[in-house]
Formats: structure tokens, C-alpha cells, sequence
């Protein structure tokens, strides 16, 4: 089964679903034909040519000793079997104890969590899913009030959908063609608005919890720009966001460093920062080629930096997937991989300013240091303030035309 294709089969005769008036019991393939699904699917894969540009372009930029120069994005730190693979064993390796044991403890958290949603009926979308573990302990308890639910993964990396979705489908029993796995960087704005669109049209009113799980949020750049924009381009008010981050209990120099030691110490890590690496150049990088740089970012996180260092000496090129070659002078970095561990105020801090209200959370502990506070993650239900979002800029011409079905 392709986890890619629009799920269902076509139908004879369209039945109606009571519980969501505008869906069809035939799935979502069948209402994605009626949105001309052909450009659909046109503008999703010109969406991911589009990231994969920003990619080699981050892989172009200037000499850097410190891993600001040259990058590679979130987007596709997980791209292709490789990374996903290795990305999938690093959440079970004991020596990355936070990420291990946030999957493990995920179900009392979200249990205790979970009655602040309402009882809906909700569908799910699941942005970045991981390896689908998480996702299934979510769907088990939201098919309690809605058996009829659709579920919507999305990722920039289909390798990633296909180890989320096709567990899940064995696992929960889930049918097929409530099924949607959506190959697109949810990062993107434009992307962004063609989700929304999608929902609206196959969904109507009902409301949608979408999920931002694994501390996934700060692996981006911009974190708080991220999370504004899902808030402005995603949620309406019946709509909510389950968010988890990794936390830290103290801002100073000595927990970066060991916030970054923590990462460093799990072999399989290390394999998954280094294998988007291989996957996009020719360049022959071992684990033990990547630095890992704790700092403090102000007074909201601990902020770890994974950069791959040029130590050879002398200048040289590495060549990209497409065959370009690249200028890699001595001392040159590129940075691989962006992480952080927020402090409570911190993550307040990007609430109030995504314009995000905190309906409940449940903070918990993993890791000791040193018998002190420890790392440990946190999981809250939110939803938009309609107050703050009304100082969010108004729509744009392009932006109409995104959201015009018949473009």
C-alpha cells in the first residue's frame, strides 16, 4: 500500500457521513477529486522542488567557523530512507534517554491532559510525525468520540510518513481512505494555506487538533516564527494545538554544556545528524567530525548548535546531489542540526507572542543532573487567542489566490 496516494477507493454511489456533513464515506480521495486533485498534487511537488532549492542554497552560503555559514534545514534533516532510519533509532537509544523516555511516558501525559480538548469530534493532523508512536496513543483516544476521524500526517520527508503510516494502519486498524499522508514542508506558509484550505473544504466546521510533537518546534530557526504562523494560518477557535517541548531548569553555561553533551553522548545520533549529510553531497563525514556547541539564548532556552567542521587543511570543494561543485575552505562549518531546551518562561513567553491561551499542561523530569533539576519535556493543549490574532496582518491578493479552490 502507498502511504502517498490519496487513499480509497473511488465510489459508486456517495454515501453521507452524519458526523461530518460535508465528507463522504468513500475518504478523501474522492473529495480531493472534486478539488481537482491533479493540481493538488502539482502544487505539492512544486513545493517540495522549492525547499529542496532552499536546501542546496543553505549548502552554497559563505565560510563560517562557528556553523553559521552554510546549513541544512529541518526540512531535510530527515529526508530519505537513511535519515529517517537513523532518526527512528536514535528515539529508542538509552545513551538519548529525553527523546526515549518522552515516547515511553507520552500516554500518562497526554492522559492527563487530554480532558481540556472537549469531547469533540476531532480530526487529526499530525505535523511531523515521527515514527508514529506517539500519533497512535493520540488516535486511540480521539476515536473514542470520533470513530469516523480522519487522520493527516505531514512531513517535508515521505520516508518519515511511510514509517508513521504504515504502523499506524497495522496497529489501530485504521481505515485507509481516512488516511491523507501529506508530503509538504508544514514550515512553508504556502503550505500552510493549502492545509487550511484542504480542511475547510473536506471538513467544514468540525474541529481539528493538530499536534507539534518531540520537541520538534525547536529544531527551527525561527521557532517563534513558526509557531506564530501555524497559529495565524492553521487554527480557528474550535481548533487545538498539542504542542511538547524539551525543558530545562536552569539557563547557564554549565547546563548548555550539558544539554549539548546529551546529544552527544548517543552513537545513533549522531549517525542521524550526519546522514542528510551524506544523502545531498559527496563529502566522506564520520560522527566523529560533528561539534556539538551549547549556549544560552537570552532568557527563554538552552540553545545546542551540531555543526560538521572542515579539519583537513587547506581549501577544497565538496559536490551536491545535482552535481554542483562547492567552495569548503579550512575551518569551514556547516551546521546540521538546531535544538533547544526551553526554560517555563521561555515557553510562555512564545505562547503570548504566537497569540497561543495554555488550556492545560503536564511538565516531567527524565534525566539527573548531578542529583540537581533535571531535562525532562513539556505537553500542553493550546488554542489561539482570537484577541492577539487580530493584530496579525490582513490577507494579502496572494494569499486569496492561494485559497481560491479553482486555482
Amino acid at each position: 500500500m502507498d502511504p502517498f496516494s490519496a487513499y480509497g477507493r473511488p465510489c459508486d454511489e456517495p454515501v453521507h457521513d452524519e458526523a461530518h456533513p460535508s465528507v463522504l464515506r468513500c475518504g478523501l480521495a474522492k473529495i480531493l477529486r472534486q478539488m481537482n486533485i491533479p493540481m493538488w498534487a502539482q502544487l505539492a511537488t512544486e513545493g517540495q522542488a522549492d525547499s529542496l532549492g532552499e536546501l542546496l542554497d543553505g549548502l552554497r552560503r559563505g565560510h563560517s567557523t562557528t556553523g553559521d555559514g552554510k546549513w541544512i534545514s529541518s526540512a531535510f534533516a530527515y529526508a530519505g530512507e537513511g535519515p529517517a532510519d537513523a532518526w527512528s533509532k536514535a528515539c529508542q537509544d538509552r545513551l538519548y534517554p529525553v527523546m526515549r523516555r518522552s515516547i515511553e511516558s507520552f500516554r500518562d501525559r497526554w492522559c492527563q491532559i487530554r480532558s481540556s480538548l472537549g469531547s469533540g469530534p476531532f480530526n487529526y493532523v499530525s505535523l511531523g510525525p515521527g515514527d508514529g508512536q506517539k500519533d497512535a496513543v493520540v488516535l486511540r483516544e480521539l476515536r473514542r468520540d470520533n470513530a469516523n476521524l480522519y487522520y493527516l500526517p505531514v512531513d517535508a520527508s515521505p520516508d518519515m510518513l511511510g514509517f508513521s503510516v504504515r504502523d499506524l494502519i497495522v496497529q489501530l486498524r485504521l481505515s485507509s481512505d481516512r488516511i491523507l499522508a501529506l508530503p509538504w514542508d508544514f514550515a512553508r506558509r504556502d503550505n500552510q494555506l493549502r492545509l487550511r484550505q484542504l480542511l475547510d473544504t473536506a471538513f467544514g466546521g468540525t474541529p481539528v487538533l493538530f499536534s507539534l510533537l518531540g520537541n520538534t518546534l525547536a529544531n527551527f530557526t525561527d521557532d517563534g516564527e513558526l509557531l506564530k504562523n501555524i497559529t495565524a494560518n492553521l487554527l480557528r477557535s474550535q481548533d487545538r494545538l498539542l504542542l511538547e517541548v524539551s525543558t530545562a531548569p536552569l539557563l547557564d553555561a554549565n547546563h548548555a554544556a550539558l544539554a549539548a553533551k546529551e546529544y552527544e553522548r548517543s552513537s545513533s545520533f549522531g549517525e542521524f545528524v550526519i546522514s542528510a549529510l551524506r544523502r545531498y553531497t559527496d563529502l566522506r563525514v564520520s560522527k566523529h567530525d560533528v561539534s556539538y556547541v551549547g549556549t544560552v539564548e537570552g532568557n527563554r532556552a538552552l540553545f545546542v548548535k551540531v555543526i560538521y567542521r572542515k579539519k583537513e587543511d587547506g581549501d577544497t570543494t565538496f559536490t551536491l546531489s545535482t552535481g554542483e561543485p562547492v567552495s569548503f575552505k579550512h575551518g569551514d562549518t556547516i551546521r546540521l542540526l538546531v535544538t533547544r531546551k526551553y526554560a517555563h518562561t521561555g515557553i510562555a513567553a512564545l505562547l503570548k507572542d504566537s497569540g497561543l491561551t495554555q488550556l492545560a499542561s503536564t511538565p516531567a523530569r527524565f534525566t539527573s543532573i548531578n542529583d540537581g533539576p533535571a531535562f525532562g519535556m513539556e505537553l500542553a493543549v493550546l488554542a489561539s487567542n482570537q484577541d492577539l490574532l487580530a493584530t496579525v496582518p490582513e490577507p494579502t491578493i496572494a494569499d486569496d489566490l492561494w485559497r481560491d479552490p479553482a486555482i
